[in-house]
C-alpha cells in the first residue's frame, strides 16, 4: 500500500513539472534584418538604388540626387568656380563598405565620367566632399564594415549643353562593368534644373547657364571666388581721392559687398573686378580706382576667408554723358550687367 502511495505522489509530482514547464513563455527570437537589394554595376542606374561595383574589392554605391549650378563648390581648401562658358554637374550620392573588413575610400575609389551633347567625355574631379559637413571637408576615410557615408562631388561640364549621360566606373579599368545613368529627361533620374536669372529662358530644360546675366541691385551672384552684390550708385561733383572730375563732369561711386567664399584668403585690389560703365550713347566710361566704403582710401589687400568687405568703385563721367549699364566680371567668369538709375 505505502509503495502504491509513493508511486502515485512520485507521478503527480513529475506530471506537475511537466505541465508548468509547458506553460513557461517562450522568449522570442529577434528576426534577421533584411538585407539591402543591391544590384549589379552594368545595368542602367536610377537615382536611389544601391549598386555593387568593383569586383576585388566591391564598394557599394547610390546616386541620390544631381544638379546643376554656376555657384562656387568648396570641397575642403579647394574651390571649384566654373567660367563663363561652364557649369557644375554636382553628385550628392553615398559610398558603403559592404565587406567584413574596414574599406579605405576617397575621390579615386570611384570615378565619374559626365558625357555632353556632343559626345564630349567630362572626366570627375579629385575631390569628394563630406555632405554631412557644412565646410564639405574633404574625405580619405576607412569605412567600417556596413558603415555608410554621404557625400558631394563637382563635374566640370559645358555652360550651354544637356549632359545626357552619366558613368560610374571601378576605380582599376577592367575591375567589373560600369554603371550608366540616362540623364536625358528621364523622370528618375532627373537632374534639378539652372534658374533664373542664370539659366537660359530659351533653353526649356534649364541646362543652359548664360554667359551674360541681367542682375538687379540688392541681389547676391557668383563672382569668381566672392559673392557679389551691387547695392548703390551715387553720384559727387567733389574731389574724390587723389581724383577731380573734369570741368562740369561728375563721379559715379558704385557701392559693392563682396564676401570670399573661399576658406582662404583672396587678394582684392582695382584690377580683380573688370568693370565696363557704358552710357546711353554706347560710349565706355572709364573705371578709376577702387576704395573702401567710407573715406577715400584705395583698397589693394587679402580679404580673410568666408570674410565680407564692402568697397566703391569710381567712375569718371564726362559732362552731358548719362551711365546706362554696369557689367562686372572677375577674370573668365561669367559678365553681371545691371542697369544704372
Amino acid at each position: 500500500m505505502r509503495k502504491l502511495l509513493l508511486i502515485t505522489l512520485i507521478l503527480c509530482i513529475f506530471m506537475t513539472a511537466n505541465a508548468a514547464a509547458k506553460k513557461k513563455p517562450v522568449k522570442p527570437q529577434p528576426k534577421k534584418p533584411q538585407a539591402a537589394t543591391v544590384r549589379l554595376a552594368g545595368d542602367n542606374g536610377e537615382f536611389g538604388t544601391v549598386y555593387s561595383i568593383s569586383k576585388r574589392s566591391p564598394i557599394y554605391f547610390r546616386l541620390k540626387s544631381a544638379e546643376f549650378t554656376t555657384n562656387q563648390v568648396v570641397i575642403g581648401n579647394q574651390v571649384y568656380v566654373p567660367k563663363a562658358n561652364e557649369k557644375l554637374l554636382i553628385l550628392h550620392f553615398t559610398v558603403q563598405n559592404p565587406q567584413k573588413t574596414e574599406l579605405y575610400v576617397r575621390w579615386d575609389s570611384l570615378r565619374f565620367t559626365a558625357v555632353d551633347k556632343t559626345n564630349t567625355n567630362c572626366e570627375g574631379n579629385n575631390d569628394w566632399g563630406d555632405a554631412d559637413d557644412p565646410k564639405h571637408s574633404q574625405v580619405a576615410m576607412n569605412l567600417k564594415p556596413t558603415q555608410t557615408v554621404n557625400l558631394i562631388t563637382p563635374i566640370v561640364v559645358p555652360a550651354n549643353s544637356i549632359v545626357p549621360k552619366l558613368m560610374v566606373l571601378p576605380s582599376d579599368e577592367g575591375d567589373g562593368p560600369v554603371l550608366r545613368y540616362d540623364l536625358s529627361g528621364n523622370i528618375k533620374n532627373k537632374v534639378t534644373p539652372l534658374t533664373a536669372p542664370i539659366a537660359d529662358p530659351a533653353d526649356a530644360t534649364g541646362s543652359t547657364a548664360l554667359e551674360t546675366v541681367p542682375s538687379v541691385v540688392g541681389t547676391s551672384y557668383p563672382f569668381g571666388n566672392f559673392d557679389i552684390t551691387i547695392e548703390k550708385c551715387d553720384y559727387t561733383t567733389s574731389t574724390t581721392g587723389d581724383y577731380t572730375p573734369e570741368e562740369e563732369g561728375r563721379f559715379l561711386l558704385v557701392t559693392m559687398l563682396m564676401k570670399n567664399e573661399a576658406p582662404t584668403e583672396q587678394y582684392v585690389n582695382w584690377e580683380t573686378i573688370a568693370p565696363i560703365l557704358t552710357s546711353t550713347d554706347g560710349e565706355e566710361l572709364p573705371y578709376k580706382d577702387l576704395f573702401l566704403a567710407t573715406g577715400t582710401r584705395t583698397f589693394a589687400q587679402n580679404v580673410k576667408g568666408l570674410a565680407e568687405v564692402r568697397l566703391r568703385m569710381l567712375f569718371l563721367i564726362p559732362k552731358d554723358v548719362t551711365p546706362k549699364t554696369l557689367a562686372i566680371k572677375e577674370g573668365d567668369s561669367r559678365t553681371y550687367q545691371f542697369e544704372v538709375k
